[in-house]
This record gives structure tokens, sequence and C-alpha cells, in this order.
């Protein structure tokens, strides 16, 4: 648990005493993070060769691709603002010292050329992918992303550690505590499947995919660092399938692979398994050639659903679907094909229009041969898709609650996303996340009718404004998406804990004076902690561009269970606009017994591994995604 500050008591409004909160050191941590500012003059971009999915994949099919890598001044690693490329370690036969991309040969090449076999190539991979990773979250959300395991540095300029040859295994993973992203290599069996060398090395920090999975599993937990708390295996299985997702949605906007799939496939991208799968390489060199298969696949396989009682088991057939019980990456799994499916459904409604221009009916799709000009305008169209599929997951992040997430919660946060910045939603992206969803038994309790209105998060019941944090009073760095500096984070956060813990305020958003009555089921009750205030940019389709403040203020207990003792957390989601209206409380409850019962099952069954005992106390593993990935386990 990150450390905290008192930052005292004052008298509130009706005259009684408001309670004390804290301020989390998460606020000033979120001003050592800076990207790079370029100067007037400067290139944009800088264009590097990557794999496109791995080594395996021929650059004939578009397995190869120069990508534009936002610019900036480097120091040789690569180590620039964001990332720091640590060359060390490469095995025999390859040799990797640091790699400086702004040598005038590699500025006029477009970095090295694609090659397993050139140590130096890996560092251009992991840099590269890194870095349109941490961009398309900066476009997406508007704003800088810190990391969550960096130390507190006022003025100072943390980066993330990025190791492509961390270890000898077969693995990958992030690290928290050593605020680094460790990929592992390892030789493939004597007969693997694919295009796989037998005996070959294989390279997870090659993998397009598992690279941009590390790096979202590190951004994710820097936008919300209670998820590392595994209350519940859905907030396990979000962290995976979310990881997925947006490695998926990366590897679609390459228009030149959607060309080919397209052309292939004759438009059924569905079909597609080189579009598909995740991580092949990496999957492929652990399988026979006789049932060759990716890390895993954005495609469920078929199982039986249970969609109507009255509907007899053997005809109730679809995708398979939620079950209580299931592992924490076949929750992640189902996440991912319940994007990709909606993904699929408006790629298939926009493409109708296409097909009949060109001639071809909507059946067509998957059958008919497709001309050239019609292949292009498709792959155009799926690039554009999946990057407008890719910002909304993203966006959604900023209104998911900030503990005990569940996948249910996830499509409230998707819908509640795009209604903000497409009130009008013509193509049915809202509709296509919500039906895939049911179908795979994810939709949200409490949620009585699949609509925008009923899924979407309401607001307050009563006008509620924070005027401390109207834009008119905030303070930023050249743009409202970087801070001023830690003074005005720490200003805007007090501002928010005063405004809380104020009496009339406390049970609109949830919280509980220490010393008072205690919620039920805790023992202790630690002051309220404003965890982060951030600032949200996002433009919508038809050019408005909206502003928020998303802050999440947390309140932790003791939860005592016979002679069992453990942590367990509320918290609210806020979400604030320019004039300091409070549009959205999005809660978890530490008053919730049912949560701390879930907890504790969690904790002595399916999630024991995540937890450990210290005397009567259980507390969680010092490396969750460590343990989440397993020694043995696929990445």
């Amino acid at each position: 648990m990150p450390k905290a500050r008192k930052a005292g008591r004052r008298a509130g409004r009706s005259g009684t005493e408001a309670i004390d909160y804290e301020v989390s050191d998460r606020v000033a941590l979120q001003a050592s993070t800076r990207p790079y500012w370029a100067p007037p003059g400067a290139p944009l971009t800088r264009p590097l060769r990557i794999f496109t999915f791995d080594p395996s994949v021929s650059p004939r099919i578009g397995g190869i691709a120069t990508v534009n890598v936002p610019y900036e001044d480097l120091e040789p690693g690569p180590v620039g603002s964001i990332f720091a490329i640590d060359p060390t370690g490469a095995p025999p036969p390859l040799q990797a010292g640091p790699l400086d991309l702004d040598h005038p040969h590699l500025l006029l090449s477009d970095g090295l050329t694609p090659s397993p076999a050139d140590g130096r190539f890996h560092l251009q991979q992991a840099y590269a992918v890194c870095s349109l990773t941490y961009a398309a979250f900066r476009r997406a959300l508007g704003r800088d992303i810190a990391w969550a395991g960096a130390p507190a540095v006022p003025g100072g300029r943390v980066r993330l550690r990025v190791r492509p040859f961390a270890f000898a295994g077969k693995n990958a993973f992030y690290d928290r505590a050593g605020n680094d992203l460790s990929f592992g290599y390892y030789r493939a069996g004597k007969a693997p499947a694919g295009h796989t060398v037998p005996g070959g090395l294989i390279f997870a920090g090659l993998s397009h995919d598992i690279v941009v999975h590390e790096t979202t599993h590190a951004l994710l937990d820097g936008l919300r660092a209670q998820f590392h708390e595994p209350g519940n295996p859905e907030v396990l299985g979000f962290h995976e399938g979310f990881a997925d997702v947006v490695a998926l949605f990366l590897h679609l906007t390459h228009a030149d692979v959607l060309e080919r799939a397209i052309r292939d496939s004759r438009g059924a991208l569905a079909g597609v398994s080189l579009l598909t799968d995740l991580a092949r390489e990496f999957g492929y060199a652990s399988s026979s050639p006789g049932r060759p298969a990716a890390t895993r696949s954005a495609v469920d396989a078929p199982g039986i659903q249970a969609f109507d009682s009255d509907v007899p088991a053997s005809g109730r057939k679809g995708p398979r679907a939620y079950r209580p019980g299931m592992e924490e990456h076949a929750l992640g799994s189902l996440l991912v094909s319940a994007v990709f499916e909606a993904f699929t459904t408006v790629f298939r409604r926009k493409s109708e229009r296409l097909l009949r221009i060109a001639g071809l009916a909507p059946g067509d799709l998957g059958r008919a041969e497709l001309g050239d000009e019609l292949v292009r305008a498709l792959a155009e169209t799926a690039s554009l898709l999946a990057e407008q599929f890719l910002n909304v997951c993203i966006r959604a992040v900023d209104y998911c609650p900030p503990v005990d997430m569940g996948i249910g919660e996830y499509l409230r946060a998707l819908i509640t996303a795009d209604c903000e910045v497409v009130p009008d939603d013509k193509w049915g992206y809202r509709e296509a996340l919500m039906r895939s969803f049911r179908r795979r038994l994810l939709f949200p309790d409490h949620v009585f009718f699949m609509t925008e209105d009923a899924v979407r998060w309401c607001g307050p019941d009563r006008t509620v404004e924070i005027p401390d944090l109207s834009f008119e009073k905030l303070r930023f760095d050249g743009e409202p998406g970087r801070a001023a500096g830690v003074a005005e984070l720490e200003r805007q956060a007090r501002a928010l804990g005063r405004f809380v813990t104020a009496p009339e305020n406390t049970s609109l958003f949830h919280v509980f004076p220490p010393g008072g009555p205690r919620p039920e089921g805790v023992d202790y009750v630690s002051p309220p902690r404003i965890e982060s205030i951030r600032c949200a940019r996002r433009v919508s389709p038809d050019g408005p561009i909206r502003f928020d403040l998303i802050a999440e203020v947390l309140q932790g207990g003791t939860v005592r269970r016979g002679n069992t003792l453990f942590d367990f957390n509320g918290g609210s989601t806020i979400v604030i606009d320019p004039f300091g209206r409070v549009r959205y409380v999005i809660y978890k409850k530490l008053d919730s017994v049912e949560r701390q019962d879930q907890q504790l099952r969690a904790m002595r069954g399916r999630l024991k591994r995540y937890w450990q005992r210290k005397g009567r106390r259980w507390v969680p593993v010092a490396s969750l995604f460590r343990a989440l990935h397993g020694s043995s386990r696929r990445s």
C-alpha cells in the first residue's frame, strides 16, 4: 500500500468536524513521468522497422512494417523519457551493446533491419513497440501516464526499465517493485509447429503481442494501482484480458497486414488466424506440428451456453460462456472474444456499403473474390475501426471502479465512455458490445435491461459542485494533459479530500469516519485517501473536445473472520467536469459483507497462490504479475 500523508482536519459547513483524510504519494508520482516535449521544428515521429507479429511471420504477408514512433532525443540504450532499454544478458550467439538510434546511419535507414539474429534489433523492437503502446494510451486518455512502481521524485524523471534478455525461461512479466518489464528466452522443442527451427531460440521480447501485453500491465497498474490486489478472480481476468485486447487491436492497426489478410480471407476477418492469434511463435514453439496453437486467440471455441432454460441443452450452442470457478486466463479470454466479436460485427455493418458499390451482396463477404481497390478500402475501414475500438477500450478504464473490478462492470465503463464521446451511435458499437458480452454471460449484475441508458453509469441524484476543482482554478504545464507539478497536484487532492470528507458529502462518496461507528464486518477503518487526480481529454469524431478530472478516493479497513485478518478496500472513481460539477461517482462499498466474504473465499481457495499469510494476516504476494504468469505459464 502506498504511503500517505495526513492532511489534517477542518470544520464542516454544518459546524460539525470533518473527518481526517490522507493524500497518497501516488498523487505526486503522477508528475514523475514526463514524455518528451518536442521543440518547434523537431520531428514528430521516428520511423522504425519492427516485426508486426514475431519472426515466424513472413515479410511477404506483412510480418515486417515501418512504424512511426513518437520522436524524442535518445541516449544509447536506447534510453528515452519514458523507457530505458537494458541491453544486458543477451545469450550466445547474440551480442547486444547499447543501441544508438540517433546514429546518422540508423536515422537514414529507419533503424536496423529486423532480424532475430541481431541482438541490437531486439532492443529496437522493444523500444518501438513499448513506445507505440504508451502513445496509444496517451492518445486515448489525453494525458501523461505515470508508472505505479516508480518512486516519487519531485521534478525528476522516472523510466520503466525494459529487459529483452532478462532470463532464460518461457515467460515474460511486469514487476512493480522493480519498475521493469522482463522478457525471457528459451529453446524450441525438437519438432515445433509452424516455421520455428527445431531447437531454435525463441525470444518473448520479439513478439509484438507479448511486448504490448506486458507494457499494458504496467500502464493499467499506473492507472488503477489497486487492481494489483487480487480480491476476486475477475480482477486478474480483467488485467489479462485487457492486456490482450490492446495487443490485438494494435496489431490490427497495421493496414498492410490487413490488406493481405482480407484478400486471402475474402473479407472474413474472424477466420484469419494470423490476425486473431496472440503470441503466435511463442505458442507454436511449444506445440506439436499436428496441433499448432498460438498462446491465445481472440476467437473462442464453441461451447454450450444457457440462454434460455426452456431450450434443451442440445439446442443451446454458442460461444464459450462465463461459469463460476473459471481460471483467470480463461476469464480474460472471454473478455477478448467478446470485444473482438463486437469489432467484427461493426466491421460487417461498415463493409456492406463498400460491397454494394463493388456489385457484391453483403452475404458474399468471405466467399467472393475481392478486387484490389475493394481490398484496400476494407483494410482502411478495418484499421480505422481497430483504432476506434482500442480508444474506447482504453478510455473505459477512467470509468472503472478503483477496486475489486468485475468484467461486467467493464462493460458498463465501455458504454459510458463511448456515450460521453459519441452520443449518436449510428453504427451500433455499443449494441454490438452489449450483445457479445451477454452471449458470454458477462452482462453486469443488477442491470435489468440491455439498453444504453440502463447499462451506463448513472450520475448523482443531486447537483454537486467542487468550486476549487473548476478548470478556471487549475494550473497546467503547457496543456491540460500535464499538471503544473507536484504542488498543484497535491493542492487539487487536498481540495477533493476536504470536499468528500465534509459531513454533508460522506454518504455520496461512501466514506466512513475512522473513529465513528464501524462499517459492518470491519474491525478497523483507516482515513479516506486521495489516491489520484488526473485530467482527461477526449476528442469526439465530429470535433468537440471534452475535458474532465478523474479522481480515485480509497478507504481501507481490517476485516476479521475468526482468527484470520486481512485488509479490505472500498472506494470511488469520481468524474468531475470543467466547472467542478461531479458527473459520476463509481463506487465499491467498504461495508459490503458480500465482497468481504468473496475475498476471503478467494484467498483461501482459487487465488491462494497470490496471497501469503504473515502471522494471522493475509497479504498479497510481492510480484503479482510474475505469479499470474507463473514460472512455466505462457504470457
